[in-house]
């Protein structure tokens, strides 16, 4: 009995360590992409664990939080397991860090430092094995917002690398919206009875974004979210398959932000696919099993479709 259980114990050992052999050989954490002043900015890169494509074509993973917090760790049930399903799938997962918003960060620069990412990216695909005629952009909520400006320049410059497709998980889409920048009375004050927490940060959020106070400088304000909305940034350059998944019960994006953005990519005849995820809030944190591994299988038959692939 005594040596059964020794037997079990060591291969469980041996299969731990052979796990982790794998991880150091598939996960490489912090990288450093961008360094600007005392600000180094890092990205997490998940190789493929199935070797398929002589290249690997890249999925680059926005994370959120309001553009004031959250981190690039790819750990919520959802996201882990597409990262997992694209791994698997011979795919790379470059989750990528921006500056948060800030006294010195505003808006414009984390989309530069998007941008710098996905050029980083371009600048070492030798190294990492990277197929750069196959990266697309993954971003929930702010990260999903980012994810869409930058998509709404790229292919306008030949010298920045081609987005394939942009899978938008219930991002803002129109920040003068969301941030309720003209707002009448009556609803700032039922926001700030509905979603009191929200209502705090919202002007210091603002003034972060913007760079302006929205009480003394309202017009500046409101043309700087304006100037950072993608649904203002949507013209003929911008041709990439976009999935959207958003929750109809969110109430910190509202769902309509989809719809609108669904709508007006239809105007433009981009290739676009609306879910609407039914009863579903900001994260998709009270959305039953079934329903997320529907919405897994959708956005991996979606990458799948929107990359020009060669297999080995």
């Amino acid at each position: 009995m005594k040596l059964s259980l020794l037997f079990i114990i060591s291969l469980f050992s041996l299969s731990v360590t052979a796990q982790n052999s794998a991880n150091e050989k598939t996960f490489l954490k912090n990288i450093p992409y961008k360094i600007i002043e005392k600000d180094t900015v890092k990205l997490d890169i998940h190789l493929p664990t199935q070797k398929v494509f002589d290249k690997s074509p890249i999925v680059v993973f926005i994370h959120g939080g309001a553009w004031a917090k959250g981190d690039k760790e790819i750990k919520y049930h959802y996201t882990k397991d597409i990262k997992d399903t694209l791994q698997e799938s011979g795919y790379t997962v470059v989750a990528i860090n921006y500056r948060l918003v800030s006294k010195t960060v505003d808006i414009a620069k984390q989309v530069s430092d998007c941008n710098d990412a996905v050029r980083w990216i371009a600048d070492n695909a030798d190294r990492y094995n990277f197929d750069t005629e196959n990266i697309g952009l993954w971003g929930e909520s702010a990260g999903a917002h980012l994810a869409l400006m930058v998509a709404c320049t790229a292919n306008q410059s030949k010298e920045f690398p081609a987005i394939r497709f942009i899978i938008d998980n219930f991002g803002p889409t129109d920040l003068n919206k969301v941030l309720k920048t003209n707002a009448s009375w009556f609803t700032k004050k039922a926001y700030k009875l509905l979603l009191p927490k929200l209502y705090d940060i919202r002007e210091k959020l603002i003034v972060a974004m913007t760079s302006y106070d929205i009480n003394t400088h309202k017009k500046e304000a409101i043309a700087v979210s304006k100037q950072y909305s993608p649904i203002e940034n949507l013209n003929n350059h911008f041709n990439a398959p976009t999935l959207i998944l958003h929750g109809n019960r969110d109430f910190i994006v509202p769902f309509k932000q989809s719809k609108k953005l669904h709508k007006e990519l239809n105007k433009l005849a981009v290739t676009n696919k609306l879910i609407k995820v039914k009863k579903g809030n900001h994260g998709f944190t009270k959305t039953n099993k079934k329903e997320i591994h529907h919405l897994i299988k959708e956005t991996f038959v979606f990458v799948q479709q929107h990359y020009h692939k060669t297999t080995l």
